[in-house]
């Protein structure tokens, strides 16, 4: 008998991805709208899935029907029904509009089926129809990775091949990330005198930096020795390399914020990715400093080191605000800053904060970032 999966497309499309997967059935019936089909949600649950190891392009059907037509919605269903009657069908009635899932439901009742739905934000699954058969809600342990949370939302990963390698090199600065942290206050001056110089050269592939810098304290000269610079006297010199340049211009506090999100990999944490790269539907570019998943929901690290002179009004926020859209409801973030702007009588300034909570953004002030991981396991319930 073949076990025919039925979807009701909508804009969220991770619950019919993960109950895909749950399932695997031999065919996928994806019932949607124009709309749904103008923004591509079709082929987006379908290009999530082929990143899973799940090929169902050529065991698909995609049936369009009228959102708000029950008549229509019965007509198309019988007339591709035809010749299939005698299937095994699941039919997950969380997405599409009330009309649909009504409709849906009064239909496949007269056939062997079974019928699911997933609430909000929880990974399991209630078995709907037929009346008891299944008691208690199944637990859905299937969990999406950063790039497949993107596909499933139509979103490209522009640098993929180059996420590993970036998240290495973080690894291996775990130590001095860490170092700068705890001593930020005793080496700021000189991070802000050599980021003066190397913001202007973050895309090159290497650079020979020559600067005088005076009394300079031992974290100061501790931090100049670890980096591998010449020191004599005053004058300081290397040959910096295009990681390197950007670790020094900022990457140290992302590098930091990475290795503490990743502390809970397999812990809580799905993935995480370091300087990803993405690109929407409509073409828009962007790039996240840290990107993480957890229990199948998105959540984003931007990190702004230094006195942020170009960003007083905290862009990154409206940032955070512009492209939750495009992730669907599941969007958590966190800004991470070390500016003493962001502050007023030492607490976060009511505006920034009013914005955050609109953003659904948890601010770490900068005599917090030492205790980012606290706070990352405080806001999302992480254990260890």
């Amino acid at each position: 008998m073949i076990k025919i999966h039925v979807c009701l497309v909508s804009d969220q499309t991770t619950p019919n991805i993960l109950a895909i997967e749950a399932f695997q059935p031999d065919e996928l019936l994806l019932v949607s709208t124009s709309l749904m089909e103008t923004k591509g949600k079709s082929s987006h649950i379908l290009d999530c899935l082929a990143s899973k190891g799940l090929n169902y392009y050529r065991r698909r059907h995609i049936l369009e029907v009228a959102e708000d037509s029950m008549p229509d919605c019965h007509r198309k269903l019988g007339a591709w029904i035809e010749g299939r009657e005698e299937s095994e069908f699941v039919v997950n009635l969380t997405g599409g509009t009330k009309i649909m899932s009504i409709a849906a439901y009064a239909f496949f009742k007269d056939y062997n089926s079974r019928m699911i739905y997933i609430p909000l934000h929880r990974n399991e699954y209630l078995m709907i129809f037929p009346k008891g058969g299944a008691p208690k809600p199944v637990p859905l342990p299937q969990r999406l990775s950063v790039g497949e949370y993107l596909k499933a939302y139509g979103l490209v990963a522009l640098n993929v091949h180059h996420l590993e390698g970036m998240a290495e090199e973080s690894r291996k600065r775990m130590e001095l990330s860490c170092w700068i942290v705890a001593h930020f206050e005793k080496v700021k001056d000189l991070l802000e005198k050599l980021g003066k110089t190397l913001r202007l050269h973050r895309n090159d592939r290497e650079f020979l930096i020559k600067e005088t810098f005076p009394d300079v304290t031992d974290e100061e000269k501790e931090l100049l020795r670890r980096m591998g610079f010449t020191v004599n006297g005053s004058n300081l010199e290397k040959r910096l390399s295009k990681s390197e340049i950007q670790y020094l211009t900022g990457g140290w506090l992302e590098a930091y914020c990475f290795n503490e999100v990743s502390s809970y990999l397999g812990r809580g944490i799905d993935d995480a990715v370091i300087g990803i790269q993405i690109k929407n539907p409509k073409g828009t570019e962007n790039e996240f400093d840290v990107m993480f998943t957890k229990g199948n929901a998105l959540y984003t690290v931007e990190c702004k080191s230094l006195d942020q002179q170009a960003d007083k009004r905290t862009d990154a926020l409206y940032k955070v605000g512009a492209l939750q859209k495009d992730f669907g409801l599941r969007v958590g973030s966190f800004l991470v800053s070390t500016s003493p702007y962001i502050l007023k009588d030492d607490q976060i300034r009511a505006s920034i904060a009013a914005r955050a909570e609109h953003l659904n953004t948890k601010v770490i002030p900068p005599h917090e970032v030492v205790n980012f991981r606290k706070h990352l396991a405080d806001e999302l319930k992480l254990i260890g």
